[in-house]
């Protein structure tokens, strides 16, 4: 095993079957094998190379069928990564039909217009999957839009805020991934057929028709001039996964640190196979969240990576290109397991209530610093009655005594805030601000700019 990915028994834990399949060795021939066969069929239409020759190459370029240990072993002797392959083909051609596969482009044309397809097909999987949990999290944040509870900033409690909003602010960072991701064709999805150094000479006089052509029935577009040497293509893709890995990354990240034994407010579901941990039995091990935290580092460690290819020497570099090869299919399966892994926890997570409500009152009222201060300062000045609060907290803090009749034992705070007027303050629903209109500002967010959904996967 070189790769955890590729693990005859881990690789589900660290990746998902479909999307491996976008990166699967003879899937990635074939698609090469497909790429040619659409060359060769525009050509052959365009009276460039004969017809015959086309219909042979397409009958004969099918992964399947060719001799598999004849292309392992001229890829171990020459050392190139595409002629073993063209070779398999022409020698299966009949009446020297095969001469005609490659008519006019480069390696470095083939295999990255096949990555751009693989970067196509993977950003749609990745795409549908975080629709269905942008949805999900919109559910539970109309579900929980008017339910408090505390606020953390610091890491510690600060004010309160509704569960409704903490979801909805989840789903509004990951509609603002699935718009970055709807951004990239016209930038990302482009093909080539600029031969060796760009200049499109071995295509010949209908260089332009040919490729036109080509990049139409492939549904991806042709860039205005090569990019063998310009990556930022591949950088942006890796970027935008990098960032996508981030929003699923914190989202698993918050759901982990609110399922540790002191907070106790969010559980991960447990399948039906749970172990948790081998030596201790009591332990409700978040293990989904862990992983997908895990996972979401490496993509945004890739991204990196990407960016460094940016910087390539002259018309071709095979150093910049040859590391999409690793971090491509690497971030692509591990992020879409992070996003499965979390959609399960997402549609399954266990809300306790009781602990949440718990937990915003373990404070006893001094949440309601804020509120009671600009109360107050209406009356006596805002630093002054910060100072009457803060003074009434420590007292709190230091005696173990009860906030609220710290507050009615000073003399200032008693004279300017009544014991009823205390307890209405001391409402969190009061203090929620706009948590409800902001979770309905996203859904409605998710709905217009959700009109175009479709026309990326449908691209």
């Amino acid at each position: 095993m070189a790769h955890i990915i590729d693990s005859e028994f881990y690789c589900n834990g660290w990746g998902t079957p479909e999307m491996r399949a976008v990166f699967d060795d003879r899937r990635r021939y074939q698609r090469w094998l497909d790429i040619e066969v659409v060359l060769a069929e525009v050509q052959a239409e365009l009276g460039v190379i004969p017809a015959e020759a086309a219909r042979e190459i397409k009958a004969k370029a099918k992964i399947e069928e060719l001799d598999i240990d004849m292309i392992k072993d001229g890829l171990a002797k020459t050392g190139h990564s595409l002629v073993p392959l063209l070779k398999a083909v022409q020698v299966r051609c009949a009446d020297n039909l095969g001469e005609h596969i490659h008519y006019g482009p480069t390696t470095q044309d083939i295999e990255d217009t096949g990555g751009v397809l693989e970067m196509k097909e993977a950003s749609k999987i990745l795409f549908r999957d975080l629709l269905r949990m942008e949805k999900a999290l919109n559910e539970l944040a109309a579900k929980y839009k008017d339910f408090p509870m505390t606020g953390r900033t610091h890491n510690q409690h600060g004010l309160p805020i509704t569960l409704g909003l903490k979801f909805a602010n989840w789903s509004a960072e990951l509609r603002r991934d699935l718009e970055r991701i709807k951004s990239m064709p016209p930038r990302v999805f482009l093909g080539m057929l600029h031969g060796g150094t760009g200049t499109m000479a071995g295509l010949g006089e209908q260089a332009y028709p040919i490729a036109e052509k080509v990049m139409e029935r492939l549904g991806i577009g042709l860039p205005p001039s090569g990019w063998g040497s310009a990556r930022d293509i591949v950088a942006e893709y890796q970027v935008v996964l990098g960032m996508v890995a981030g929003t699923v990354g914190r989202i698993a990240n918050e759901i982990f640190q609110l399922a540790r034994t002191e907070i106790q407010e969010f559980k991960e579901p447990l399948g039906e196979h749970y172990v948790g941990s081998s030596t201790m039995p009591h332990k409700r091990n978040p293990e989904v969240t862990e992983f997908c935290v895990a996972m979401c580092r490496v993509v945004m460690n890739n991204a990196p990576l990407a960016l460094q290819s940016m910087i390539a020497e002259h018309e071709r570099d095979t150093r910049s290109w040859r590391l999409d090869w690793h971090s491509i299919p690497e971030s692509s399966i591990m992020l879409h397991k992070a996003i499965t892994a979390l959609l399960t926890i997402v549609e399954g997570l266990e809300i306790d209530e009781q602990r949440i409500t718990d937990n915003l009152n373990m404070l006893e009222g001094m949440l309601f610093s804020e509120a009671l201060m600009f109360h107050l300062g209406k009356k006596v000045g805002k630093q002054t009655a910060h100072h009457l609060i803060r003074d009434a907290i420590l007292g709190a803090t230091q005696s173990g005594k009860c906030f609220r009749e710290l507050l009615l034992a000073d003399e200032t705070i008693a004279a300017n805030i009544s014991e009823a007027e205390l307890d209405s303050i001391m409402d969190y629903s009061k203090h929620v601000g706009q948590s409800a209109r902001q979770v309905a500002h996203v859904k409605e967010t998710a709905e217009r700019l959700g009109a175009t959904d479709q026309d990326f996967l449908s691209c």
